[in-house]
């Protein structure tokens, strides 16, 4: 089977990740990909690269117009796909544009929530809009996570062409690592018995890192040995505004701003309680991620977060620091080895509803469903 995706960009965002991982455990000789991305060239276009033919269209934001239009038509008439999978709201309109009147079937892959819909760009919500216009158009519209689902359903997206697969993780990959946490903890001059509180989030308005650093305020005066650790795109002191929050709270000597990582799984080993303290999110990837590295959770009870961390971690209210630090509270009371059985049953949790093959398996019933059922219409 052949696939070609059409996606907006190639930065390190969670829709962006989940392509990679898709294409990487969906490999040739059974199927076969290309890839359209709608910018240029991103963080994970190299990575991409290694699993599909990759075309970067090079229009910038905000500047799609109908010849663009007419130029992604030709590029997928060129490829000449099975299915067009189409991933993120600008791709999923340009996608269904260009190949209105064509008989090759398309679906579109959500990966975002409306819950702090007001902190996207006013053309991303005329987009959003207009995504509701034509989503009687694709095949399916795929979301990540339930609640995504039902918001987009009650802001006009159609409730027919509703499917949902949550993420995957390759819990292989994803493990609990004591090597890696006293080595991550060195670097980090975490004090021996220091409680380290971690959060692996770009800094956006909608990851909420101001109700992060006001929770550790708040937590520091009964914990004052604890280290607060923020890993993410922006998360630099270079970045002015996050550096005089935390200069503004006197956590400077607390807190650990990491930047981007590549280590992810060895960062999460390092960490005594993972963190999110988003305002919006759909199916957060930190969340599991920590999870099946066996570290318990306190999160923002956003997007599916109550169905995927369930009883292995807390869920607080969204934009509540106190509720924040006291999540954190009732986890630091546990004894270590109590916080480590719970970080166990975390990392269950995700082996037994969320690994990446459960995830590829889902993915493969699907493509095949539509390819069939567009083949059996044309018979």
């Amino acid at each position: 089977m052949k696939i070609c995706h059409v996606i907006t960009g190639l930065n390190a965002g969670g829709a962006e990740i989940a392509l990679c991982r898709l294409l990487e455990s969906l490999p040739a000789p059974a199927y076969r990909h290309a890839v359209v991305v709608l910018g240029g060239e991103g963080t994970l276009s190299a990575r991409l690269a290694e699993s599909a033919r990759v075309h970067h269209m090079g229009i910038r934001p905000g500047r799609a117009g109908p010849g663009d239009v007419m130029r992604l038509r030709r590029l997928l008439a060129h490829e000449s796909a099975d299915l067009v999978h189409a991933w993120m709201y600008h791709a999923h309109l340009l996608t269904s544009l260009a190949l209105w009147g064509q008989s090759v079937p398309h679906l579109w892959s959500v990966h975002h929530s409306l819950t702090d819909l007001a902190t996207d760009k006013p053309l991303t919500r005329v987009v959003i809009r207009l995504n509701a216009v034509f989503s009687t158009r694709p095949s399916c519209v795929l979301y990540a996570s339930q609640l995504s689902a039902s918001q987009h359903e009650d802001y006009g997206f159609s409730r027919l062409r509703t499917v949902v697969i949550p993420n995957g993780y390759d819990t292989g990959v994803l493990v609990p690592d004591p090597a890696a946490r006293a080595r991550i903890r060195e670097e980090l001059a975490v004090p021996g018995d220091g409680l380290v509180i971690g959060m692996v989030a770009r800094v956006h308005p909608t990851k909420d890192h101001g109700n992060f650093l006001h929770a550790a305020k708040l937590f520091r005066e009964s914990h004052p040995d604890s280290v607060f650790v923020l890993v993410g795109d922006g998360a630099t002191a270079a970045n002015a505004e996050l550096a005089s929050q935390v200069d503004a709270l006197q956590l400077r000597t607390h807190v650990r701003l990491l930047g981007r990582r590549q280590d992810i799984p060895a960062i999460n080993a390092a960490f005594d309680i993972a963190t999110l303290a988003s305002r919006g999110e759909a199916f957060p990837n930190a969340v599991a991620e920590a999870m099946a590295c066996g570290v318990p959770c306190v999160a923002t009870d956003v997007g599916d977060v109550p169905l995927i961390v369930a009883d292995t971690g807390v869920v607080v209210p969204a934009r509540d620091s106190a509720a924040l630090c006291a999540g954190w509270a009732s986890l630091a009371a546990l004894s270590p080895r109590e916080r480590h059985q719970l970080g166990l049953r975390a990392r269950q949790r995700i082996v037994d509803n969320y690994t990446a093959r459960l995830r590829t398996r889902r993915y493969a019933d699907l493509y095949s469903s539509i390819v069939q059922e567009r083949q059996a219409c044309a018979e």
